[in-house]
């Protein structure tokens, strides 16, 4: 490894170039003519040329680099998930959709935390509309710290004795949150519902109605402990308290061939009845393993498993 170049001194014309981070000196200039120096001299002076030649062909290169580089970025990698929307934001965004549902003319001010703009509601009946919930369900970052974010509220509209349901709508709002306090940028507006999108291709295929092999019943034995209270769901699980059902049935079951292990993935369909008779179909994914030739259910899964894409 070479040592640093020395730095040049303060008395050397700076104008000048370097060679090596050596400086040359206006006491020693460079001779262009060759044929009045000494071979010598003339072959340096050929050097110095070539190499401030040449430094400068590693600075243009470079900024040709730099230049691409800014000119032909790289684009985000394809498949690539959006940001997600920060809770404190959806959590306003909610917030403020059901004061607006619920303000009307003379009431503006119950805006202002939200949107302290100016805003005249007309002839808006206050309290003629209600979210009885309302839920973030989609969002985008239109700029660094601003956020579009819909809103989707379960409506109640006024009638003779009360409330009645008037569906699910969806809003959307502005919300910036790069200039300190949140705040929307304006009042909501009613957007269609975000478009449903298909279901992923899931690992263990359709549900089909249980077969009378040797699993069956431990999967039984075992809703009927996680969900009816009947029984111990096995090591390592713990039942739903209080239980939601007094009877369960297993009416649906896909399952993946065993492992080498032993080990099975499984989804099952159960409907489940309450002390009342209303019934409730629920869907679950677990795992099923061979336990001192009994099947018992060792694990109960987040979500229903995803097929594998091979690419």
């Amino acid at each position: 490894m070479h040592p640093s170049p020395a730095l040049p001194s303060s008395a050397f014309d700076t104008t000048l170039p370097r060679l090596n981070g050596l400086p040359i000196s206006p006491e020693h200039p460079v001779e262009i003519d060759e044929g009045r120096r000494p071979l010598g001299d003339a072959l340096r002076a050929w050097k110095v040329k070539v190499a401030a030649t040449a430094l400068w062909v590693l600075v243009a290169l470079a900024g040709a680099g730099g230049l691409r580089a800014l000119v032909w970025a790289p684009s985000p990698a394809a498949g690539t998930a959006p940001t997600a929307v920060p809770a404190a934001i959806a959590g306003f965004a909610e917030m403020y959709v059901a004061a607006y549902l619920e303000a009307g003319a003379g009431q503006e001010q119950s805006l202002r935390p939200y949107y302290p703009g100016p805003v005249d509601l007309h002839d808006v009946v206050p309290a003629s509309r209600y979210a009885a919930r309302t839920a973030a369900v989609a969002s985008s970052e239109p700029s660094p710290g601003y956020w579009a974010v819909t809103v989707g509220a379960e409506v109640l509209v006024a009638a003779q004795g009360g409330y009645v349901r008037a569906g699910t709508h969806f809003y959307r709002v502005g919300v910036m949150s790069a200039t300190g306090p949140l705040v929307a940028t304006s009042l909501p507006a009613e957007v269609p519902a975000p478009t449903p999108t298909s279901v992923p291709q899931l690992r263990l295929g359709h549900l089909a109605p249980p077969s009378r092999d040797a699993s069956r019943p431990a999967v039984q034995q075992f809703f009927d402990a996680y969900l009816a209270g009947r029984g111990e769901p096995g090591a390592g699980l713990r039942a739903v308290t209080p239980p939601p059902f007094t009877s369960v049935a297993v009416t649906g079951i896909a399952m993946s061939p065993s492992s080498q292990s032993g080990v099975q993935t499984m989804q099952a369909e159960v409907v489940g009845s309450d002390a009342g008779g209303l019934k409730t179909v629920l869907d679950y994914s677990f795992q099923l393993a061979e336990r001192n030739g009994a099947w018992v259910v060792t694990s109960l899964l987040p979500a229903a498993p995803l097929r594998q894409v091979t690419r």
